[in-house]
């Protein structure tokens, strides 16, 4: 059976964030937070997104008032699954059991070699 790795988009808040940066910072280390010690394999980093405008790359965070949310990109490596979509099934069911409130959608799935 092949392996797949698993992208996946969760959107995370945050409160009393000082700044944009440290938004982002206070997101990722909530998430590690959530996914250790049993997923710590998981990769998190912010996302990004298009300029409506200019269409150039911007970081996924939207901050007002000291609030932020934050689109947080997770990947997971799946091994042995049985197609594309119970692998996707799989990652979402493994982080989502460990972030039971926050947002989850599948973005990317490749079989890996």
């Amino acid at each position: 059976m092949p392996d797949y790795l698993v992208v996946l988009q969760a959107a995370w808040i945050v409160r009393k964030a000082k700044s944009v940066e440290d938004a982002m910072n206070i997101a990722v280390a909530e998430a590690g937070k959530k996914l250790n010690p049993d997923l710590d394999f998981v990769k998190i980093d912010v996302g990004d997104t298009a300029c409506p405008k200019c269409d150039s790359p911007l970081k996924a965070v939207f901050m007002v008032a000291g609030v932020a949310l934050v689109g947080l990109i997770l990947e997971m490596k799946v091994f042995n699954a049985k197609s594309a979509e119970h692998a996707a099934k799989i990652a979402k069911y493994e982080i989502g059991k460990r972030m039971p409130r926050i947002p989850l959608e599948v973005i990317e799935v490749a079989e890996i070699d």
